[in-house]
């Protein structure tokens, strides 16, 4: 069993309740640091902890905040609507983060985008992908901007999107896909906000064209 989940169980947690510090974790459970973010990283992924940005990590669901409004909009959204925000939002995003993010910041994306690399299925691939996108706007330290990305990752998780990008997408169109994170990270940790941001936009409009060509 994922030791941090083993751990949540064994002390009884409550939905809400805050988990200790990961230095902390990695001590009472007798691992590394690296493997305890990666257990958290996996649970967050899969909806079982949520992490505030200034306050720690919390076992269970986040509660309903700014995303919830704009998720129930999103389900009335075309993926041809989901992209055009995301090409007026993203490589915004990118460019602050490429002024803000911290070298922990920088770290957990170049891992998100290693995950998409060894990904073996599309619904993996979906979700590294969808990390590695909030990962950046994470970095940002806004929270308005954190709420609506993760409701555009939902959104892109399901429905007409997901139809789409099941059909659309092959091994080369995802190594495409992969190359192209990997140019934003370099800019990211080049700390060039013109270059983050124009290797986003270069990124999603390759998108649009891999799924609507």
């Amino acid at each position: 069993m994922d030791p941090v989940l083993a751990y949540i169980e064994s002390q009884g947690l409550k939905n809400g309740e805050r988990l200790p510090p990961e230095r902390e974790l990695a001590e009472m459970l007798g691992i590394t640091r690296r493997a305890v973010r990666r257990s958290l990283e996996h649970l967050e992924l899969g909806g079982q902890i949520w992490r505030g940005r200034r306050n720690g990590t919390f076992w269970g669901r986040r509660p309903p905040t700014l995303a919830l409004g704009i998720e129930r909009r999103l389900g009335r959204a075309s993926p041809d609507d989901i992209l055009e925000a995301r090409l007026t939002l993203e490589p915004a995003i990118a460019a602050l983060a490429a002024t803000k993010a911290s070298e922990a910041d920088l770290d957990t994306i170049a891992i998100y985008m290693r995950r998409t690399a060894e990904a073996a299925s599309d619904d993996t691939w979906a979700q590294w992908d969808g990390a590695f996108h909030l990962a950046i706007t994470e970095a940002t330290r806004n929270e308005v901007f954190v709420a609506l990305v993760t409701s555009l990752n939902a959104s892109r998780a399901e429905g007409p999107w997901k139809r789409i990008r099941v059909a659309a997408m092959t091994a080369e169109k995802r190594r495409n896909s992969i190359a192209h994170h990997r140019t934003i990270l370099e800019a990211l940790r080049k700390r060039s906000a013109e270059d983050a941001s124009r290797a986003m936009r270069r990124h999603l409009l390759s998108v649009q064209h891999h799924m609507f060509e």
